[in-house]
């Protein structure tokens, strides 16, 4: 993400929190997103027990990626910190987290089935071509699950989650939120087809090209 100003940053995030919720990605005050500081190590995110629809730029936290330390405020940040703060370490090209819990990617993460990349929603989102693995299960907000997501991300921009949601990674705000948005749309893909027929993915050469596009649009991380 290039250099954004603070006050950029916390708008950014707090319209995409409001659209993800609008279009029932995340209900209640599930679900949690953040954005890295460019060229710092701090990042900003929700705080616990806020709805998405809720937030406003100010109501984000800054929070140390090293040592999860809240800066600058007396609030609670997201129970699931320590995963946002070790996406960070482990992806520097990564500037912003966001994870959800949409229902027909939860259906599939809860009974282990990887999201076949055969809609043609993933032109939208091409480094989902690279396929969206399950992570193992861990309670959350736990340092098991935070590096639990480490290992299924390690090659890949987003994965399901047993028992628990989706996460995506991005660049910027905005194509961590795209990421998860198209990831939903190929999980109730995925679920249709499976009530008539096996599903098929794309041709394997079409999802090589998918993947170098990512490289040469600067999407993939």
């Amino acid at each position: 993400m290039k250099h954004v100003s603070e006050r950029e940053l916390r708008e950014r995030l707090a319209k995409t929190a409001r659209i993800l919720h609008r279009k029932g990605l995340t209900p209640g005050a599930s679900g949690n997103i953040s954005a890295r500081h460019p060229g710092s190590g701090t990042c900003l995110i929700k705080p616990s027990g806020v709805s998405f629809n809720e937030l406003e730029p100010e109501s984000f936290i800054t929070v140390d990626i090293e040592t999860m330390k809240v800066l600058h405020r007396d609030a609670k940040p997201s129970i699931e910190t320590p995963f946002h703060t070790r996406l960070y370490q482990e992806r520097p090209e990564a500037c912003a987290v966001v994870h959800v819990h949409p229902r027909y990617s939860t259906i599939l993460a809860t009974v282990g089935v990887e999201i076949v990349p055969m809609g043609i929603e993933i032109f939208s989102a091409p480094a989902l071509a690279k396929g969206i693995p399950v992570s193992r299960f861990a309670s959350p907000g736990t340092d098991e699950l935070a590096e639990n997501m480490v290992e299924a991300m390690k090659d890949h921009v987003a994965c399901l989650m047993p028992h628990h949601g989706a996460t995506a990674i991005g660049k910027t705000v905005e194509e961590a939120a795209l990421n998860v948005e198209v990831m939903e749309s190929l999980a109730q893909l995925h679920y249709d087809v499976m009530q008539v027929a096996e599903p098929r993915p794309l041709p394997e050469a079409l999802l090589r090209k998918l993947v170098d596009v990512t490289q040469e649009k600067g999407l993939h991380v």
